[in-house]
């Protein structure tokens, strides 16, 4: 494949960065945004000589907010493609003990930032006539445990924002897609569920492998996928 312009969020994350090392690996290029400057250092030595040679682009962007989503979009130069990898977990309570600013926060990382960064890219890609948007969803969105209702809510408003923006964009060209993992075996998971069995778990370059093969030539037919993983 020629060498294209990868956006993704979340790209400083533990599966941010092996999907953001596997595009890289391929020859693409890759802008990642950031907000946590000790996670985008970590990124940058991490692919030292990607950065040198220009193939890796850091950007200070609040993507959940338009002119953090329009920064980081510009910095890449109309991207091909979009990788949605921002995200984050919260629950483990009754839904009347589940505070309402958790709901906000839930949705602002999970969704605000999917649309604002989907929303930004998408007059390039409808210019250029082609594109993929990849999402991250999550098991909890279709099969909702509970005590989790404000994550799995989130995640399942991104299964909706990948059907109903398929049907939008499919005219034009572009397709889009989601993931849809168990949990991901991260330090960060590991130490907030320590009596878990890791070996149930899915590493997080597994789940990069399925989003890259998305993003593919490969997968040119397959729209408005959700793929468990």
């Amino acid at each position: 494949m020629s060498k294209r312009s990868i956006l993704v969020t979340g790209g400083t994350g533990a599966l941010g960065r092996a999907v953001t090392g596997l595009f890289l690996a391929n020859g693409d290029l890759v802008t990642v945004p950031w907000i946590v400057a000790s996670e985008a250092r970590e990124l940058e030595s991490g692919f030292a000589a990607e950065h040198a040679d220009g193939r890796l682009l850091l950007v200070e962007a609040d993507v959940a907010e338009e002119a953090g989503a329009a920064l980081a979009t510009e910095t890449a130069g109309a991207p091909d493609v979009l990788v949605n990898g921002v995200g984050g977990f919260g629950g483990g309570s009754p839904l009347e003990e589940t505070p309402l600013e958790l709901w906000d926060s839930l949705f602002r990382i999970n969704v605000r930032t999917a649309v604002a960064t989907a929303r930004a890219v998408l007059p390039g890609m409808r210019e250029r006539g082609s594109g993929v948007i990849v999402g991250i969803a999550s098991q909890a969105a279709l099969q909702p445990p509970a005590g989790i209702a404000a994550y799995a809510a989130a995640k399942a408003a991104i299964v909706a924002l990948t059907h109903s923006l398929q049907e939008e964009v499919a005219s034009a060209g572009i397709r889009v897609g989601a993931v849809v993992p168990t949990t991901i075996d991260t330090p960060a998971n590991r130490a907030a569920m320590p009596d878990a069995d890791f070996a149930a778990w899915t590493p997080p370059e597994r789940i990069a492998q399925v989003v890259h093969w998305l993003a593919s030539d490969a997968a040119s037919t397959v729209r408005g996928a959700l793929i468990p993983v």
